[in-house]
């Protein structure tokens, strides 16, 4: 798929998904630097059981492509990562001195917020780097730094509350797939915190500075959401809208993912809501990655049907009904599906 396809069919789906001409333009631009993946395949991975989520590792290649602007191409032996802003002890670190900090490896799932319901835009890797927790500690902020700005090297910048900022699992990483960060995935360094969308994530990271004042970045300045925490969803894989299916049984798959509150269940609804039934969430490892769900339906009369699919995270919220567009928060809402059984 060329770019200009790729460009035209995601605006095209932002703007079935309830964007505004005002936010469109914002839309038209961010894809601008957007690369289409391959759609995730749940039954590809079913046999690995418990571990499956896990598995399901999205290729370096294959993995999506967001950026503010062009891709920066960074020397590693000159990039410098400075902790400063209202703290005791500013910090500036190199390239040499980040490697040898203890060394952690974690399988994080990021999704774009511009990823709509039922979109590709998100992929699953594993990534190597450090805990970000000690290199604050080590600077220890100050009691009127509230918040803190992260800036990147391509111009990008984003702002976070300290409290969220200091939370175990954020983490700095330099390996994607055992292998040194792509240029498009952030080489040499970028920051992770899970539970928030990609946006609130920077690439290429420089600094981190510790403020008293709301910091609202570049795409927040523009409207988009500053806290950015991913709400749990679940969604359909392996499975089309329209479908037209025949036999006795049928298995259904997908994914759920959310924020640190995890996802606690999967329900699924043949008759559009009325009843739910649970589906059994046999790989959901990690508050940090995608869970995977399947379903046995069994000898369904032939019928058009209404399917629908809703996540319950770990403090019971049970995912909304109605579904809203990518702007300003990141879609939300129940997947449904439309599928005939003759």
């Amino acid at each position: 798929m060329g770019k200009d396809m790729e460009r035209r069919t995601f605006i095209i789906g932002a703007v079935a998904g309830g964007i505004g001409l005002l936010e469109y333009g914002f839309v038209s631009r961010y894809m601008n630097s957007l690369r289409a993946p391959r759609g995730a395949s749940v039954k590809a991975y079913e046999r690995f059981g418990e571990q499956a989520a896990l598995v399901a590792i999205t290729p370096n290649d294959d993995f999506y492509v967001t950026s503010k602007a062009t891709t920066p191409y960074l020397d590693a032996s000159k990039w410098r990562l400075k902790v400063d802003g209202l703290v005791a002890n500013s910090l500036t670190l190199t390239y040499d001195e980040l490697l040898k900090l203890p060394r952690i490896e974690k399988t994080l799932t990021l999704e774009c917020i511009s990823n709509p319901i039922g979109g590709n835009y998100l992929g699953n890797a594993k990534w190597t780097g450090t805990p970000l927790k000690p290199l604050l500690e080590r600077a220890q902020p100050t009691q009127q730094a509230a918040n803190v700005v992260i800036y990147a090297a391509d111009g990008f910048s984003t702002g976070h509350p300290t409290a969220r900022i200091w939370n175990p699992e954020n983490f700095l990483a330099y390996q994607m797939n055992e292998s040194d960060l792509p240029p498009d995935h952030g080489y040499p360094v970028r920051i992770f915190i899970p539970g928030k969308f990609g946006m609130k994530q920077p690439k290429w990271i420089t600094r981190i500075q510790f403020v008293d004042k709301t910091y609202l970045g570049y795409w927040e300045s523009k409207g988009w959401s500053d806290e950015c925490e991913r709400r749990a969803h679940a969604r359909f894989t392996d499975l089309k809208d329209g479908a037209k299916i025949s036999g006795k049984s049928f298995e259904l798959t997908g994914y759920a993912i959310g924020n640190l509150d995890d996802v606690k269940a999967v329900e699924i609804s043949f008759d559009d809501g009325k009843t739910w039934e649970k589906t059994n969430l046999f790989s959901n490892p990690s508050p940090i990655t995608w869970s995977f769900w399947k379903y046995l339906w069994v000898n369904p009369q032939p019928a058009a049907y209404k399917i629908r699919v809703r996540a319950i995270d770990g403090r019971g919220k049970v995912e909304d009904w109605e579904p809203r567009g990518i702007f300003p928060d990141g879609a939300t809402g129940q997947q449904a599906l439309k599928v005939v059984v003759t």
